[in-house]
């Protein structure tokens, strides 16, 4: 009985540590993810800003908000990476202003907070890019 007991909690431990593993690898792969749509959004605002087509460039700054958001969760669970959640925020915040921008008609602060996003992804790309 002990040996079958002792083997059945090993199995259940190796198939808890193969999930949690499976779980981090989605997670990684989401984050990737989120890293393309964001570059495709900032893309696309850019290009919405500059045709001063407000309805776009607001969808595209909700879904960079979001897309931001999901990314300050993903690195608050992960821990140790400060700096990547303040980075978080920052992009969230300014789509934000992006979005506010965009609604008050004024397309010269929503390019400049559609700029320093396009910028941004440079700084925390340096320390947290997955390995591709």
């Amino acid at each position: 009985m002990s040996t079958s007991r002792g083997i059945f909690e090993l199995s259940a431990a190796v198939a808890l540590a193969l999930m949690q593993q499976i779980g981090c690898a989605q997670s990684i792969l989401d984050f990737d993810d989120w890293m393309q749509k964001i570059d495709r959004r900032s893309q696309s605002v850019q290009k919405s800003l500059a045709r001063k087509d407000a309805n776009a460039a607001s969808v595209d700054a909700r879904e960079i908000g979001e897309l931001y958001a999901s990314m300050e969760t993903y690195f608050t669970r992960r821990g140790n990476a400060v700096n990547a959640v303040k980075l978080s925020k920052e992009g969230k915040d300014l789509a934000a202003t992006l979005g506010k921008s965009v609604a008050a008609n004024d397309f010269a602060a929503a390019s400049a907070a559609a700029l320093s996003l396009a910028h941004a992804c440079r700084t925390c790309h340096l320390e947290y890019k997955p390995l591709e």
